[in-house]
This record gives structure tokens, C-alpha cells and sequence, in this order.
């Protein structure tokens, strides 16, 4: 079975903003549109998101490894599971 949502794409906000940059832009490589281009990415991808998360669970990470060597009781926190607050 299909389902089809109706409205628009979380992202397509993102989407107007870049292509009205890019169809007025007047520079060559339309290079002053970047950002707009970047928001419109890391909206579809979450390239920033992911990165941010995975160094942060790296830290953790190594600061569990250390308290653990130490002796000291450290628990590493689920960010995905609802219960661990």
C-alpha cells in the first residue's frame, strides 16, 4: 500500500530560498548562493547533524573508557532511548 503525505516537504522551504538565489544570482558559480545551497542539503541529509552527534558520542565514549581505567562508575547515555534522562 502507498501512502502519499499531503503538503509540502519539510525541506522545501529550504528548496524556494536556493532556487531563488540561484535564478538571481548574477556571479559565476553562483558561489554567493552556498549557504543557501548548504541549508537545503543539511535539511535532506543531516550531514552537520550526524557529525555533531558522532562527536559527541565520541567524547563520551572516551570519557567512559577513562572512568572505567580510573575505577569510577560512568554509564554511557542512550540519546536515542526515551528513559534515559
Amino acid at each position: 500500500m502507498l501512502l502519499y503525505r499531503i503538503g509540502t516537504n519539510r525541506c522545501f522551504p529550504f528548496w524556494e530560498d536556493f532556487q531563488q538565489c540561484y535564478f538571481s544570482s548574477k556571479e559565476k558559480g553562483h558561489a554567493d548562493c552556498l549557504p543557501a545551497r548548504d541549508d537545503y542539503l543539511e535539511c535532506l541529509h543531516h550531514f552537520k547533524e550526524i557529525a555533531r552527534v558522532r562527536a559527541i558520542k565520541s567524547v563520551e565514549y572516551q570519557n567512559y573508557l577513562n572512568n572505567k581505567q580510573n575505577g569510577t562508575d560512568h554509564k554511557i547515555v542512550s540519546l536515542s532511548s526515551p528513559d534515559s534522562a
